[in-house]
């Protein structure tokens, strides 16, 4: 059992760029939200779509723009951020397009979804075992963390479904016989919640792109893991700032 409670801050496709599809008057007021959680967040997962094109203005405007978060942040690339040969300014700009946190509480296991230049995504074998290892060599009592940009499962009310991971069948499999806690994901613009097994999936809405769906607005995630085994999952608006709990699960992967 967790020695405390702790707290995910959880944002997603920024589509930062100076070309279109980001509102930075959004993401502005997304920064003073996070700046009002109470608690504060321990750590902030962005799960993909930092940039919009790719480019190299995007990918500056982006480092500058981070330079306001007040928490320690970890980013997963999205489809948007290796168009362009964008995988490369990642890696320059931002580090490993996989690897790894290891947090006194948790271990993040970060991943490498996309492919240039494609909507699609997919682990591959490579990134499949490079994730079991992962998992395997975790500590038992800390939390296991899956992060990446593309979603597992088909996410209700955004449209579609053609971009679900290529080999998500592979995938699940391995995070449930592992006892992933949860997994955190975006793209798809829409936050969503579903429990299998003992994991908890998590997407997250946009932060700030302007291709919101129908009543779905900008938004992020905050998530609390409790120290007797609750997870509790809630939607802070970021125009209103009102938080909304979305799902409150008991799991005993904690036990």
């Amino acid at each position: 059992m967790l020695r405390k409670n702790y707290r995910i801050a959880h944002i997603s496709d920024t589509h930062i760029t100076k070309y279109g599809q980001f509102d930075e008057n959004v993401f502005n007021m997304g920064l003073e939200a996070l700046d009002m959680l109470s608690p504060k967040p321990d750590i902030l997962v962005h799960t993909g779509d930092l940039t919009d094109n790719g480019i190299l203005p995007d990918y500056e405007l982006a480092a500058d723009s981070l330079k306001s978060v007040k928490y320690k942040y970890i980013i997963a690339p999205g489809n948007h951020d290796e168009r362009n040969y964008g995988h490369s300014l990642f890696k320059e700009m931002f580090g490993s397009l996989d690897f790894e946190v290891d947090e006194d509480w948790a271990k993040f296991v970060v991943l490498n979804s996309p492919e240039p230049d494609r909507d699609e995504g997919r682990l591959g074998r490579r990134r499949q075992i490079y994730l079991e290892e992962a998992l395997r060599s975790t500590q038992n009592e800390k939390l296991k963390v899956v992060v990446f940009h593309h979603h597992l499962v088909p996410v209700p009310y955004s449209g579609r479904e053609v971009n679900v991971l290529e080999d998500a069948g592979d995938v699940l499999d391995l995070i449930l016989q592992n006892h992933v806690n949860l997994v955190l994901m975006g793209h798809r613009h829409v936050r969503h919640v579903i429990k299998i097994d003992e994991t908890v999936l998590v997407n997250a809405g946009t932060f700030s792109c302007i291709r919101t769906r129908g009543h779905f607005l900008h938004s992020f995630n905050v998530i609390d893991i409790l120290s007797d085994g609750t997870i509790k999952i809630s939607e802070v608006d970021i125009k209103t700032k009102e938080e909304k709990l979305l799902k409150s699960f008991q799991s005993r992967c904690f036990e």
